[in-house]
């Protein structure tokens, strides 16, 4: 197997993991032996451990001794008293060679992963999928250099920008199967985020709809500043199945409906407030300290416009269906502030795709490192 078909590869297993393993990265390992044959290979496991390359290593059907690993990310130096770091486990194993597209950002790591290798005469190679490695765990980076998860925005609008009808009727201006990606977005996200205009006016669950991947469904926020949630709304009622996280105003200590929410199992973050607005990176802050990367916005023309407004949109997934609503259609972003068309928010158009009669168009914002 050629290097480039196997880090091909090993990225593929690594989008497997993405919206299961937080707070560790969604890694891909693949191994091959010394005539470049493949012998093992594994992603991050479920929570985070054990991670990719513990995993190819345990699965090999071959001797790995003088092979190649090819993995996703900077294999971790650091350890704990339960399990051997991932330099220790490929050093041990006799591998000579690992092939890596980036470092690691975990300072616990960055370079040192490299360097140990270096150190036991293993070749290291960096650079090759750079982008695509940095990509897929975007989340990860962001989480650890920013202090925020990757925020990416779900739209499904008509060809002229709307959400829906005047009246709000939304159901359904995408077809089924846009709805089923959209779906299976949420299973490769960590948490969704909505307003509560939309938890009040259509009652979401908010879980992932694909057979099998019920269980991976995201953890639920809602932004709620007069906590006005109903307490018969399906999030509730599905608690124990699906975490709820409330951002709302400060100053609700004594609030009886907050000590209600809290006796349910509900989280509730209290964010400051700003021109009568939630603080919402006060939120994400929040999140990433909590160890989540990757956060999915689906609802809320107005906390849509309030991310993009602080620059806080990543990604938009943008599903459009061949029809007009006119002009007293909703539409799918709310009033945001800027003075001149050179200071508006701009996204570049990275990918497109058919979905039977419906397009995506995933778009990522320029300037974004």
């Amino acid at each position: 197997m050629q290097l480039n078909v196997a880090m091909r590869s090993a990225l593929s297993l690594a989008k497997k993991g993405l919206g299961l393993c937080y707070p560790n990265p969604s890694v891909g390992c693949i191994i091959l032996d010394k005539n470049n044959n493949l012998i093992g290979l594994g992603n991050t496991s479920k929570t985070g451990r054990p991670h990719a390359e513990e995993v190819a290593l345990n699965n090999l059907v071959g001797n790995p001794k003088g092979g190649t690993a090819v993995v996703t990310l900077e294999p971790c130096a650091h350890k704990n008293s339960k399990n051997l770091s991932c330099v220790e486990l490929i050093i041990n194993a006799g591998i000579s060679h690992v092939v890596i597209p980036i470092l690691d950002p975990d300072k616990r790591t960055h370079g040192k992963g490299v360097e140990l290798l270096e150190k036991s005469a293993i070749k290291v190679s960096i650079g090759i999928y750079k982008e695509e490695a940095f990509n897929i765990n975007y989340g990860f980076y962001s989480r650890i250099k920013y202090n925020r998860p990757l925020v990416c925005l779900k739209v499904a609008t008509s060809l002229d920008g709307k959400i829906a009808t005047k009246k709000g009727e939304s159901k359904w201006i995408t077809g089924e199967v846009a709805r089923l990606h959209g779906h299976s977005l949420r299973a490769s996200h960590d948490v969704i985020l909505v307003g509560i205009n939309t938890v009040i006016k259509d009652n979401p669950k908010l879980d992932c709809r694909i057979k099998g991947l019920e269980k991976y469904s995201p953890v639920k926020v809602i932004v709620d500043s007069n906590l006005k949630i109903p307490l018969s709304s399906n999030l509730l009622i599905n608690l124990k199945k699906y975490p709820v996280i409330i951002w709302t105003k400060k100053n609700k200590i004594n609030s009886i409906k907050k000590n209600k929410l809290i006796k349910m199992g509900v989280s509730i973050v209290e964010l400051n407030k700003t021109n009568k607005k939630l603080i919402l990176l006060e939120g994400l802050n929040d999140l990433a300290k909590k160890g989540f990367n990757r956060v999915l916005v689906e609802g809320g023309s107005n906390i849509s416009a309030s991310l993009i407004d602080n620059n806080l949109i990543d990604k938009v997934y943008l599903y459009r269906n061949g029809i007009f609503i006119g002009a007293d259609g909703l539409s799918s972003i709310g009033k945001y502030k800027f003075r001149n068309l050179s200071l508006a928010k701009r996204f570049q158009l990275r990918d497109t795709r058919i979905l039977d009669g419906d397009v995506l168009e995933e778009w990522k914002l320029i300037n974004r490192s």
